[in-house]
């Protein structure tokens, strides 16, 4: 066979190429989930509400999430040609949902503590400027999905009539 013959054959597995505009999307997510994150879980412990405190903490779980996505999406763009990643490096996607998935279980853990001693230890809760802050945090939840959804498309891949999506942003998905 000639060399041109098998290249007709053949796929790359560069599916980070294109994602450059993911990558500006999720730095603005990023910071605009860290400074919501800060907001809720400062307003939460001033005005003693766990729910405030504990979505703050989950909020640091998202901006962590989309941090690795970031860092993930640069690598993976930076060594995509590189001979030592024989399958690609797609992977590193899969690694930092790996490892988000993992700190999310631990600020579960952290919250679930507080929330105990909470238990034993009532606080008055300022219900009022709880409720304006969380909705403030909703807004932004919404917004951010928003962002990170635009630019998804629903097209053909190899050739075939699924919908599959090789190429997923699965840091996201974890987020």
């Amino acid at each position: 066979m000639h060399l041109t013959e098998i290249q007709r054959w053949q796929h790359h597995h560069n599916f980070n190429q294109e994602k450059k505009s993911t990558e500006r999307r999720t730095f603005f997510v990023v910071l605009l989930t860290l400074s919501t994150m800060l907001v809720e879980i400062i307003a939460g412990w001033i005005y003693n509400s766990m729910a405030l405190f504990a979505d703050g903490w989950h909020m640091s779980t998202h901006a962590t999430a989309l941090s690795i996505s970031l860092v993930a999406y640069v690598l993976a763009r930076k060594y995509a040609n590189d001979k030592k990643f024989t399958f690609g490096t797609w992977k590193l996607e899969i690694l930092g949902a790996y490892t988000s998935a993992i700190l999310l279980g631990v600020v579960g853990l952290f919250v679930l503590g507080v929330s105990i001693e909470r238990i034993f230890k009532p606080m008055e809760i300022s219900y009022d400027y709880a409720l304006m802050v969380a909705t403030v945090g909703l807004i932004v939840n919404i917004v951010s999905a928003l962002i990170l959804q635009y630019g998804h498309g629903h097209h053909r891949h190899n050739d075939q009539e699924h919908h599959h999506h090789h190429e997923k942003d699965l840091n996201l998905q974890s987020a």
